[in-house]
């Protein structure tokens, strides 16, 4: 079952890395030959349409199209199989939540732009939609480099952050739609030869609300003609609707709905930055070079408005976060990670910006205590304190990391005065994602008895996975360098030089 389960997730990631990572040395070559299979569909279509063949012919072309429309199918499966982080890891969940995130991330990516015009792909499968193969050139627009340039991922960042007021706006549609055909069905039936049925009416409201008249329906009746004035009167509102909504989602994307989407959302494993300072965009690229491009959701909360030519992948979300209850707008229960950042804004508000940051760390906790979600690892809060003399207090208040970035640089600056050449090793082991300082737990089968020499540890290591063991943690005491026959045992934690970090137990 573990060989079964380690090929799943082998091929899983083969699979992934094919259809959605452009580094991925199969990526464009897979993308090239959908591309070939959606112009041949196409032309298939255009020389069954306009050219007088036989028909052996056309069979044969049908057939041609089964295939590419099968390959689609299979292809559009298994973007559906390797959708990675539908799960929440920070909590435990059961049979039936796992079975609803699974569900809710698979409608996510069928309803994503990208997604959408797959599904669309396959309509022709019905028999009486084949017709609609035309719409396969819409998948042309993954292959077009201006369709996945940074504008257009805004444009449709824009419309995704506003899809609660599209869906406001289309449930008022519907039911406008839904209720006056109605009354016009029971207002024209008997009366009226070109109401006949439901779908009758239904197609005149549709028409009727959306202002274009055909006139190939129209009331007779009194009843019907006063529904079709207020119909028509609706329409206008509808218009006017649409495009309040449209124009309020490409001007301004920071609507009140969009705080309450993300509260509303089933977004899981997300990290939480509390505050804003100018470091931040900085950090948020430094996160991206931790997570080697698979960065998760990240929701930055603080009390301003979404500032200017930030990444539209971000999401952003006002509110005090010192206060508990503000706390239900970026899903806190479900979060994986807290980053408190020196908020700039804190300074006139809470007195000092490191006082802002121990409070948040209090306010955090406090909300902790009372999840009713039980998690499988606690909440992990990283704090930025400006004065080292705060660090005392962000430890007690519950930071798990604590780093006075202020005296951290003077540090490292200073020890490169003083000693040349040590800033290119500096930049190397703190900058990059890779060859990194990193602490886990010791692998497991590593130490076969009760305890393992540093010395023998540091070359299994070495071994096994290309790390440089250069420390260990003991019940929270950090100790570098140690004596090369120290016994190791299970519970130390390990404190190495690598390219990644060492999956857990």
């Amino acid at each position: 079952m573990n060989q079964l389960t380690h090929f799943l997730n082998r091929t899983r990631d083969f699979l992934w890395g094919i259809l959605n990572d452009p580094k991925d040395p199969f990526y464009i070559p897979f993308l090239s030959f959908i591309t070939i299979l959606i112009l041949a569909s196409v032309g298939l279509l255009f020389v069954e349409t306009f050219s007088d063949l036989a028909p052996e012919t056309v069979e044969t072309f049908r057939v041609i199209d089964n295939v590419i429309l099968t390959i689609f199918a299979f292809e559009f499966l298994a973007r559906l199989w390797v959708i990675r982080n539908w799960r929440p890891t920070a909590v435990k969940l059961n049979a039936f939540g796992l079975a609803r995130f699974w569900v809710i991330s698979r409608l996510r990516f069928v309803l994503s732009p990208w997604g959408f015009i797959d599904f669309l792909a396959l309509l022709p499968i019905v028999p009486f939609l084949r017709s609609l193969r035309v719409l396969r050139l819409l998948r042309l627009f993954r292959s077009v480099r201006l369709f996945r340039s940074g504008p257009i991922n805004a444009l449709l960042a824009a419309f995704a952050s506003n899809s609660l007021l599209f869906a406001v706006a289309g449930t008022f549609v519907a039911m406008s739609v839904i209720i006056n055909a109605t009354m016009f069905f029971f207002a024209e039936y008997g009366h009226n030869a070109k109401i006949k049925e439901p779908a009758d009416a239904l197609w005149w409201s549709f028409v009727t609300i959306t202002t274009v008249g055909y006139g190939d329906v129209f009331p007779i009746t009194t009843g019907g003609r006063v529904i079709g004035a207020v119909l028509m009167i609706s329409g206008l509102f509808v218009i006017a609707l649409f495009a309040g909504v449209i124009s309020s989602t490409l001007v301004d994307q920071l609507m009140p709905l969009r705080q309450e989407q993300v509260r509303m959302s089933s977004i899981t494993d997300h990290i939480i930055i509390a505050g804003w300072n100018d470091g931040v965009p900085m950090l948020l690229r430094q996160l991206e070079d931790e997570y080697h491009g698979h960065l998760p959701t990240v929701i930055i909360f603080a009390p301003i408005n979404r500032p200017e030519g930030l990444d539209p992948r971000y999401l952003f979300v006002h509110g005090d976060f010192t206060k508990e209850e503000e706390y239900e707008k970026v899903r806190l229960p479900w979060a994986r990670t807290v980053v408190v950042v020196a908020d700039s804004g804190s300074a006139n508000r809470a007195g000092t910006r490191d006082a802002a940051t121990v409070l948040t760390i209090f306010t955090i906790r406090s909300l902790e205590r009372q999840f009713t979600l039980e998690r499988r690892v606690p909440l992990h809060i990283c704090v930025e304190i400006l004065y080292p003399e705060n660090v005392p207090h962000a430890t007690t208040a519950g930071a798990d990391e604590v780093l006075a970035t202020a005296l951290v640089g003077n540090s490292l600056l200073a020890h490169t005065a003083v000693n040349p050449g040590v800033s290119p090793v500096l930049n190397i082991l703190l900058l990059t994602a890779r060859d990194n300082i990193y602490t886990s737990h010791i692998p497991v089968g590593i130490i076969q008895g009760k305890t393992l020499p540093f010395d023998d540890l540091q070359d299994e290591l070495q071994i096994n996975y290309k790390i440089l063991l250069i420390g260990i943690v003991r019940a929270g005491e950090v100790i570098l360098n140690p004596d090369r026959e120290l016994p190791i045992v299970l519970n130390d934690q390990i404190i190495y030089i690598g390219d990644e970090v060492l999956p857990s137990r």
